[in-house]
Formats: C-alpha cells, sequence, structure tokens
C-alpha cells in the first residue's frame, strides 16, 4: 500500500495517463484500418468487375473466333466437294457428280455475306474472309471452265492440265490462309487467356486480402465492443459512484447548512448580549470575562464561515460580488483589527500603499479582506519578533481603466520548508515547523486564501525560507478602476453607534427564539424607538394593522408561517407593498442571500451585531434633526458662536481635550490621509459619544457635521472639515482653561 498520498496520486495519474493513451491509440486505428478495409474492398471488387468483364469479352470472341472459324471450315468443305465433284464429271461425264459444284455455286455467295457482316468489327479478319471469297470465287471458275469445256467436248489435255495446276495453287493458298487464320486466333485467345488468369489471380488475392481484412475489422469490432461493453459497465458503475458523491455532497450541504443555522442562532445571543454588557459599569475582571466570551465566540464563528466558505468552494457556488473598493481604507480596518495583536507580540506592523493605486478599484471587497485577514492573521500568529509589512501596487494599463493589483504580505517569521510550500494551500495541513510554533487553527485558512483568489481571477504563489520570513503574493490582472465612490469596509462587531440618531420609529420584530427577542430588546431599551414582538408570520400578519412599524425585522425559519410566506401576504396588502422587511437569519445556504437580497428589503445574518443592525436601518430610518442647525456653516465660522464651559464643565472639558488630543495624534492623521468614508463616520460617531459624556456643544456639532458629510459622501467637505479638528480641540483647551479662570 502507499502511504505518501502525493506519490499514490502520481501513481494513479500515470496510470490513468496510460489508459488514455491505449484508448487513444485504439480509437486512432479504427479509422485508418476500417478505410483502409474499405480501399481494398472497393478495389478488389473493380478489379474483379473489370477482369470479369474482360473474361465475358474473351469468351465472347472466342465463341465469335470457333464460329467464322467453323464457316470457313464448312464452306472449305464444300469446295472440296465441289472440287471433286469436277473431276468425277471430267473423268465419267456423269451430269450426278455436277450436283455439288452447283450446291457449291449457289450456297458461297450467301455464306460470305453472312461473314462479311459478323467480321466487319475487326478489319484484319474480314480483310481474310474478303481474301477468302475472291479465292473461292476463283477456284469456283476454274472449275466451271473445266466443266464447261467438258461439256463441250473440246480436247481437254493441255488446258485440263494446266487448269489443274491452278486450281491447286488456289487451294493451296486457301488452305495456307485457314491456316494462318486458325493459328493468328490462338495465338490471340492464348495471350487474352494469360491476361485474363493474371487478372483472375489479381481479383482472387484482392478478395482474399478483402476477406482477411474483413475478418480481422470484424474480430476488431468484437473486440471493442468487448472493450466498450466493460467500459461502459464500468462508466455506469461511476455515474453510480457520482451520483452517490453528489447526493453525499448535497447532504454535507444541507447537514452544513442546518448546523450552521442551528450554531448561528445561540451565537447571536452569546455574541449579542456580551456586547450589550461592555459598555455597562463592570469590574475589570468582569469585563475581562466579557471580552474573553466575545473573543471566543468570534473565533468560533470565524471557524464556521471558514468551513462554510469551503464546502461553497467545493461545490463551486460560492459568488462573488464586486463593488467599489479602496485599498486604502481596507488597510486601515486591517490596521484597526490587527493592531493590538501586533501591539501584543512587539511586532512592527505596516502598510505601504504605493500613490499611484487608484480611490475605487471593482472588487469584491468582502471576499478580498478575507483573504487578507487570512494573510495578515498567519503573519502575526507565526511571527515572534520582527515585522508584518503589507505593500499594495498598481500597474496601470495604457487605456488607464483597467489594470493589475499586486498585494505582498511579507513576515519575519519562522518561514516554511521549500519542500512543503505546497502543502500549505491543501485543507486541514499544517507544516511542521508550524505545527511546532502554535498548534490552534484547522489549517483551511490558506486553502481558501489560495481557491478565493483564482476564484477572482487572480494568482497566489510563496516565497519563504527557514527562520527568516515568508512572503505572500497576490496579483489580481485587468481590474476594472470604478468611476464610483467606494463604500469602504465596516468596522468590526461592537463599533458605537447610537440608535437616537435615527428619528423616533416603531420595529415589529419577528421571530420565534425568544432569547433572540431579548437580544433586540437590549439593543432599543435606552432609545426613543418603539419595539413590538411576534413569534410567528401569523402573529406579525395580526400585529400590523395595530402596531403600524416603520420596518419589520423578519426571522425566515419559524413555525406555523415561515418568512418567506410572511413577506408574500404583507405585499398582497396594498397599504404594506412599500413597507420595509429586513430578513433576518442564520441560515447560510449557497445561493439563499442573493435570494433573500432579491425579495426582501434588506438583509441581515446572524449573529448581527449592533452597527450590522444600525447600518441595516440607516437604509430605512429618518435621521434625528441635528442638535445645533449649524451644518451649513463654516468649521472655523462655527467655532466662534459656540459659548464656554460653564466653571462646573471645566473639569470635564479638560478630560476631553486631553482624549481629543490622543485622537489627533494617532487616528486623525489617517482619516486624513485616506479619507475612508466609513471610518471617518465611526470616528464621528466616537466623537460624539464623547461630546455627551462632557456636555460638549462645538464637539457635538462638529461630530454632526461630519457625519452628514460622510453620509452623503462629501469628500471635498468631509476633508475640509477634517482639517478643522485640530483648531476645534485647541479651541476646547482653552475654553476649559478659560472656564476654570472664572469665578464660581
Amino acid at each position: 500500500m502507499l502511504e505518501d498520498p502525493s506519490l499514490a496520486g502520481r501513481v494513479c495519474a500515470r496510470l490513468g495517463a496510460g489508459k488514455r493513451m491505449i484508448y487513444r491509440f485504439r480509437h486512432g486505428i479504427i479509422g485508418p484500418l476500417a478505410i483502409f478495409w474499405l480501399l481494398v474492398t472497393v478495389a478488389s471488387v473493380v478489379l474483379g468487375a473489370v477482369a470479369w468483364n474482360r473474361f465475358s469479352r474473351t469468351i465472347d470472341a472466342s465463341t465469335e473466333a470457333e464460329q467464322i472459324r467453323d464457316s470457313i471450315d464448312q464452306l472449305f468443305s464444300v469446295l472440296q466437294d465441289a472440287e471433286a465433284s469436277q473431276r468425277g464429271y471430267l473423268l465419267t461425264g456423269k451430269e450426278a457428280y455436277r450436283e455439288a459444284f452447283t450446291n457449291a455455286e449457289r450456297t458461297f455467295p450467301e455464306a460470305f455475306e453472312r461473314l462479311a457482316t459478323s467480321t466487319k468489327h475487326e478489319p484484319a479478319v474480314q480483310t481474310e474472309v474478303n481474301e477468302l471469297r475472291r479465292l473461292f470465287d476463283l477456284e469456283l471458275r476454274e472449275l466451271r471452265q473445266a466443266i464447261a469445256l467438258q461439256a463441250a467436248r473440246t480436247p481437254t489435255g493441255p488446258a485440263v492440265t494446266d487448269s489443274a495446276v491452278e486450281t491447286t495453287t488456289t487451294m493451296d493458298r486457301i488452305r495456307e490462309i485457314i491456316k494462318r487464320r486458325h493459328d493468328n486466333r490462338r495465338d490471340l485467345l492464348s495471350a487474352k487467356g494469360e491476361a485474363t488468369r493474371h487478372e483472375m489471380k489479381l481479383v482472387h488475392q484482392m478478395t482474399w486480402m478483402a476477406g482477411l481484412l474483413g475478418v480481422g475489422a470484424g474480430l476488431f469490432a468484437l473486440y471493442f465492443y468487448r472493450v466498450d461493453y466493460y467500459q461502459e459497465r464500468g462508466r455506469r458503475e461511476l455515474l453510480e459512484e457520482k451520483l452517490h458523491a453528489e447526493q453525499a455532497v448535497r447532504e454535507k450541504s444541507a447537514f452544513l447548512a442546518n448546523m450552521s443555522h442551528e450554531i448561528r442562532s445561540p451565537m447571536n445571543a452569546i455574541l449579542g448580549f456580551s456586547e450589550l454588557l461592555e459598555p455597562e459599569g463592570l469590574t475589570p475582571k468582569q469585563s475581562q470575562y466579557v471580552r474573553a466570551i466575545r473573543d471566543s465566540g468570534a473565533a468560533l464563528l470565524r471557524l464556521i464561515n471558514d468551513i462554510l466558505d469551503l464546502s461553497k468552494l467545493e461545490a463551486g457556488k460560492l459568488e462573488l460580488h464586486p463593488d467599489p473598493t479602496d485599498m486604502r481604507d481596507s488597510c486601515e480596518f486591517l490596521r484597526t483589527v490587527f493592531g493590538q495583536q501586533a501591539v501584543v507580540k512587539s511586532l512592527l506592523l505596516q502598510f505601504e500603499i504605493s500613490p499611484d493605486l487608484p480611490r475605487a478599484l471593482l472588487l469584491d471587497r468582502l471576499r478580498l479582506r478575507q483573504v487578507l485577514v487570512n494573510l495578515l492573521s498567519n503573519a502575526i500568529k507565526f511571527t515572534e519578533r520582527g515585522h508584518v509589512k503589507t505593500h499594495v501596487s498598481w500597474e496601470s494599463e495604457k487605456d488607464g481603466r483597467s489594470g493589475t493589483l499586486l498585494i505582498e504580505v511579507e513576515d519575519s517569521g519562522i518561514g516554511i520548508p521549500a519542500a512543503e510550500l505546497e502543502e500549505v494551500f491543501k485543507p486541514f495541513v499544517q507544516v511542521e515547523a508550524r505545527q511546532t510554533a502554535e498548534r490552534e487553527g484547522t489549517g483551511i485558512g490558506l486553502t481558501i486564501v489560495k481557491r478565493l483568489t483564482e476564484l477572482m481571477g487572480g494568482s497566489l504563489t510563496v516565497e519563504s525560507s527557514v527562520g527568516k520570513g515568508t512572503v505572500f503574493r497576490l496579483r489580481f490582472p485587468k481590474v476594472t478602476v470604478s468611476g464610483r465612490l467606494p463604500v469602504g469596509d465596516h468596522a468590526e462587531p461592537g463599533g458605537v453607534v447610537d440608535f437616537n440618531d435615527f428619528a423616533p420609529a416603531t420595529l415589529l420584530v419577528v421571530d420565534d427564539n425568544p432569547t433572540n427577542r431579548a437580544y433586540t430588546a437590549g439593543i432599543f431599551e435606552k432609545t426613543h424607538h418603539r419595539l413590538h414582538y411576534a413569534t410567528n408570520g401569523q402573529e406579525a400578519l395580526a400585529c400590523l394593522e395595530q402596531a403600524k412599524p416603520d420596518v419589520v425585522l423578519l426571522d425566515i425559519r419559524m413555525p406555523v408561517m415561515d418568512g418567506r410566506t410572511a413577506l408574500a401576504e404583507i405585499r398582497k396588502i396594498a397599504s404594506l407593498a412599500s413597507l420595509p422587511v429586513i430578513a433576518v437569519t442564520a441560515s447560510s445556504k449557497a445561493g439563499e442571500e442573493t435570494e433573500l437580497q432579491n425579495q426582501f428589503s434588506g438583509y441581515i445574518r446572524k449573529p448581527f451585531s449592533r452597527q450590522t443592525l444600525f447600518q441595516a436601518l440607516a437604509h430605512f430610518l429618518q435621521k434625528a434633526s441635528p442638535r445645533l442647525g449649524l451644518e451649513g456653516q463654516d468649521p472655523e465660522e462655527k467655532l466662534k458662536w459656540t459659548p464656554f464651559p460653564s466653571p462646573g464643565q471645566a473639569a470635564k472639558w479638560q478630560e476631553l481635550a486631553l482624549e481629543l488630543r490622543r485622537q489627533v495624534a494617532s487616528e486623525w492623521p489617517m482619516l486624513r490621509e485616506s479619507l475612508a468614508v466609513n471610518q471617518t463616520r465611526a470616528f464621528a460617531h466616537r466623537l460624539f459619544m464623547l461630546s455627551q459624556k462632557a456636555h460638549c456643544g462645538p464637539l457635538a456639532t462638529y461630530a454632526a457635521t461630519l457625519t452628514t458629510f460622510a453620509d452623503a459622501y462629501a469628500i471635498s467637505q468631509m476633508e475640509h472639515q477634517l482639517a478643522a479638528f485640530p483648531k476645534l480641540v485647541e479651541f476646547i483647551e482653552s475654553s476649559s482653561g478659560q472656564a476654570r479662570l472664572q469665578p464660581v
């Protein structure tokens, strides 16, 4: 048994290649062999037909020649009889002897006419026949003269003798022509017979060859039939195995989807309630416990997502959704996600972006982010000292509308042995060096990275040296430069959001799980919104008339009436045709997300965070009115109209100024450079929460205006507003100092 799977695979591949070569040879020889056999068969038939035609003509010619010979022989016999009759008459003088001569005179003209007619297509024979006719006529004339002399009783001595000599000479010439004719005919028949025999021999050989080839073809056909029979039986068996495998894949997908749903529902409560506990007044140890719950839950959720993504990739059902993507925004998101991990391990986390990189590229932002998250996670996990660098560059095409995106993720970690570079991309495989360094993880992260990269039309290569580090290179050719503004990366769950930013609204929450309903209630507990609840679609329909909600959060899997059926019933009511209905589901079946997005007004997948819900509702709920109404003014003009804090608020403003100074030193420079819309919006929300705690009107006004510009994607105004932030901080610092100097 082969213990090395790769060796077994190579052996199987070689055996398969050998079988394919034999199959191609077998099927490649059939055509030429059949054509050769057909040509030989046709040639034998044609040659046989030609030979038979010639043989038939030879037989006909021989028969005709025989008939002519017999006719000439008969005429010569009649002539001899006439000559004998003439002699008898001359000797006896009896008239009875003249009968044979008279018969010859009567017979010859008609007989020679028939011979002339039958030999007209053979000029040589006809010439000889005409010569014989002349000689026969000459002979008869000589005999006739002798008979006439005898009848007149004239002396016949010398005359008869001369006549006999002349007659003898004529008869000799006739015999010579007949003999020559016989000899020539025999030569002709002999030559034609030899040609015919040669042709018949060739036909015989061709017939044997065609027969042997026919038998061979029959044997080949029988062999191929037998081979094809077994191959067909093998194909049927393979088809049955394929059907069983496809059924197993469907069952596996259904199992994974069902398990995902069953796991995501409690995960929604675990992550959700831990998020709700975080802002509360907890002790440091309790906060540590809550963070541990959230981190462990998030790790479990990532594992579930990786397994589901790998299953979808193997089934070919993972769909891409390209949208405008700003790689600067994505890099800042990655800095936010991995910054703390890098600080804990004292690693230098760097992001280098080429200045000519376009602001908006048409990519599947979420899948690209998933690829980079996996690469950076591995880089930080297996690097104990040194750095983790990400370099993003761009190679523009001549038209300027597309180009090649290049991304390198470099670390100074433990590295990968050269012999095992390909192994790291196989599912559930970790190389020995990395297993020794850290045994956590399933080993499917790089598998997903490679397959997602290939699915997006890119390529992934890796270089590594043990003890020196690893470099992963991503190359995405023919990436389109988008004319639309990028959406940006969403903040991680737990981002600061305030649902009171929306105008007071009524929401209908439809979910059969009481824990999920309690989590939603906890999110809106301290807001000015009203919530109504239903446990299934039928209760939701009954509650719609009474509650008159602005938005419906509708679960999909429920007893009595599921979410899809409830949506169909809602759309039947004319007054509710435009009511926003957001699908909330824990299912992860391939293609279901796209289907739900097309059917419902919005889509949320469990487990969801406060910010995920906030962003989903932002499409349908109105913004609350600004508190100070100064959004249209220049930031420096607003500062002039802001009152000083009271002496009681000065201490809070001083603490606020210190926090804002930290923001100026850390986050604000990055926002000024990248102008990432979502990150700017999150920054504005944090400033607003700080303004509420310190009762700082200028900061609240600034945050509201910055949020307005970010929501409207007003990049130039947003950039101008961000530029005014240091002056605002200086104003708050000076105002707090002046307030402390005023008498109470």
